[in-house]
């Protein structure tokens, strides 16, 4: 009998999982500032804390070209180098054109454990998939290290048993815990989400109306543009790419005219009107409104679509939901 694996910390060449409630993806190690973002950069996080240390436009602005994007708990991840508590990573669940095996950047490398057990249930065992904005893990069982208070929407973990009103999940690093199964749903291994209507996908995404922006954010502490469309069109069984120009260019979703633009489909805006670059995506709710997170000076909001399109940036639209 082959003994397994135990956790231990990343190495390169090999798969590694996150660790964290939120992972957040560096352009650079050198990127993060002292004082204002110590608090993602720890094992474990306060996202509260760091939103907290970014009240203005002058702190979130800055971010822009700082960060790349953010993986959740549970996430497995390709390790390419470690560099001084760094390690460079792939992110495979999200697809992007900068790197075709999956979205780059630097992560602390406290934030990842290597765990070939965990990855196994992970693509073998059933899973429970989140769907409340976040999740308690509660009667922890076994952790060799922090376990996040809250894990969360799309957080997927496998499930190792069932208790009167609850799912025990295996944790990436070790050990258990309990997720209520009102903030989750139990899918069978490799079993394909359902597909969402449109109402779906809009309910979800007016939860988080008043939400500030975060530039690179993919989770309820903050979303960006593209975002905020890939969580809240995944929670509803559709994958798309990671940014906003690969979701109009790569997603292989039909293209709609403006004219026939319906409720949940995705509409984009370039960087200057007639322009080939893609700055923003919105999700289309019908009679001619968007909802969406904006820019790093602003929340979720729903608002006109002509009002949003004053310079003329609209770049098309495509259709998540058949």
């Amino acid at each position: 009998m082959t003994t397994p694996a135990l956790p231990t910390a990343p190495v390169p060449g090999a798969a590694a999982v996150v660790v964290v409630d939120v992972a957040t993806l560096w352009s650079e190690p050198s990127a993060p500032r002292p004082g204002i973002d110590d608090a993602a950069l720890t094992r474990p996080t306060d996202l509260d804390a760091w939103n907290a240390a970014m009240p203005g436009d002058e702190e979130r602005g800055w971010l822009l070209p700082h960060l790349e994007t953010q993986a959740l708990f549970g996430t497995p991840v390709l390790v390419d180098e470690l560099r001084e508590g760094w390690a460079r990573v792939v992110v495979p669940s999200q697809r992007t054109s900068r790197d075709e095996r999956g979205y780059p950047g630097w992560v602390p490398a406290v934030q990842l454990v290597t765990d070939p057990g965990f990855v196994r249930l992970v693509e073998s065992a059933p899973s429970l998939h989140v769907t409340a904005d976040r999740a308690c893990l509660r009667d922890v069982e076994g952790a060799p290290g922090p376990v996040p208070a809250l894990v969360p929407l799309n957080t997927v973990l496998p499930v190792v048993g069932r208790e009167p009103e609850a799912v025990r999940v295996a944790l990436p690093g070790g050990g258990t815990a309990l997720l209520a199964e009102t903030d989750a749903v139990a899918r069978e291994s490799r079993e394909q989400a359902p597909i969402g209507t449109a109402d779906d996908v809009i309910a979800t995404g007016e939860r988080f109306l008043g939400l500030r922006y975060l530039w690179a954010g993919m989770s309820p502490w903050g979303f960006d543009c593209s975002g905020f469309a890939w969580a809240i069109l995944l929670r509803h069984g559709v994958t798309i790419p990671r940014d906003a120009g690969d979701q109009l260019r790569l997603s292989g979703l039909p293209r709609i005219d403006r004219e026939d633009l319906r409720r949940g489909d995705l509409v984009f805006f370039s960087g200057s009107s007639g322009g080939d670059s893609i700055r923003h995506v919105a999700v289309y709710v019908g009679e001619g409104r968007i909802l969406h997170s904006p820019n790093f000076s602003r929340d979720v909001t729903e608002e006109s679509l002509a009002d949003y399109d004053a310079r003329d940036e609209y770049a098309g639209a495509v259709r998540p939901i058949p």
